[in-house]
């Protein structure tokens, strides 16, 4: 993988970035500064694959703008197990490496009005399903014209925040475009062995309105449709609530749908409860369900993931002293696919039921 070139993009546009925050600092000179220091760990763990993201996030902000930079590293760990009738598949174990930058503003036009901007690179595989099939193709293509994948990709972002009632009700609304250089699907017949699609483009839109009702309940809803290269656009719906049961009791709750022409839907929701003592400590916990009807594949139809079932439950503690934040999740974590079908015979040990273990590590410092 050429880590150097594809972090270029994000090395120019965050230079561009300080030599706005230097000009805006010598504006406002005199007005204070605050700023945020942010690491995050997570790993995911099972009998055979583990997932591990690190990331980093410095932020500041002064008067009217802020911003935020940020830089993740992601690795993929797993054993490749083929099917026991592919005979020319072998058991071998796959490490790979994705690594992101990312940066953002918001600038505050108005009095009610806030601009939102932001841009992200990455270089390397986005799962650990790329790279199991990556391994799979290969293994079946390697002396028939295969070429290694270098998965890559840049995305930018600009919206709008509105604040239609002072500290009420406010009106998010934003763009996002993305092109991806994904790793494609093969098939081969007659013909000999045709390289499915490995650009894609992609268009997401997103609006959500954030209401407070009274001192104690946040309500939130969100609508999304993103469109992507030879796919039928997917549309989604969200909402979430936030209510403070006390002084020191919060509860958050989530539920979701989407859907995409012609077969795919999912339905997921969430909940969780905190607790947060005097002395700055604070207890909680978390749970998620998802479901979906089967993936749509757009590079190999025979990749497609069958339905999914997936529960989440976990554990939080965290500390907080000062300026200082540390906290722990972990928890259980289950998927289960329904049986493959003949397609998908060859990736029945992609496509089986996993428990996973799944850990969370988060500091924070604002100063």
């Amino acid at each position: 993988m050429n880590h150097a070139y594809a972090m270029k993009p994000v090395l120019g546009f965050a230079g561009a970035i300080w030599v706005a925050s230097a000009a805006v600092m010598a504006e406002e000179s005199g007005t204070p500064t605050s700023q945020r220091v942010q690491a995050e760990f997570d790993a995911l763990l099972s009998s055979d694959i583990v997932l591990t993201q690190s990331s980093a996030e410095y932020g500041w902000k002064r008067g009217r703008t802020e911003w935020n930079a940020g830089l993740t590293l992601a690795t993929q760990d797993l054993e490749y197990r083929p099917a026991t009738f592919d005979f020319l598949g072998s058991e071998t174990t796959v490490s790979e490496r994705r690594i992101l930058g990312q940066v953002s503003g918001r600038y505050r036009a108005t009095e009610p009005l806030v601009l939102l901007g932001s841009f992200r690179a990455y270089d390397g595989f986005g799962d650990f399903r790329s790279a199991w099939l990556d391994r799979y193709f290969r293994q079946q293509f390697s002396g028939l014209g295969y070429r290694i994948p270098e998965p890559s990709g840049q995305a930018v972002q600009a919206g709008f925040r509105w604040e239609i009632i002072p500290a009420t009700t406010f009106l998010q609304a934003d763009v996002s475009l993305a092109r991806d250089r994904i790793a494609p699907g093969y098939e081969i017949d007659f013909d000999g062995l045709r390289r499915g699609r490995e650009q894609l483009g992609t268009g997401s839109y997103h609006v959500a309105l954030e209401s407070l009702a009274g001192r104690r309940v946040r309500l939130l809803g969100e609508v999304r449709t993103t469109d992507t290269s030879d796919r039928d656009p997917r549309h989604s719906v969200q909402g979430s609530i936030n209510v403070a049961l006390g002084e020191r009791w919060v509860a958050r709750s989530f539920a979701g749908h989407a859907a995409e022409e012609p077969s795919f839907s999912a339905t997921y929701a969430g909940a969780s409860i905190e607790y947060e003592t005097e002395g700055g400590w604070a207890f909680g916990l978390n749970g998620r369900w998802y479901t979906d009807t089967g993936e749509i594949e757009n590079t190999l139809f025979t990749t497609a993931a069958p339905a999914l079932q997936a529960w989440q439950g976990g554990v939080m503690l965290r500390r907080t002293r000062g300026a200082h934040s540390l906290a722990l999740t972990a928890g259980p974590y289950f998927t289960e696919y329904d049986a493959a079908g003949i397609g998908t015979a060859f990736f029945g040990n992609l496509y089986r039921g996993r428990s996973w273990v799944s850990v969370r590590l988060a500091y924070s410092l604002e100063f």
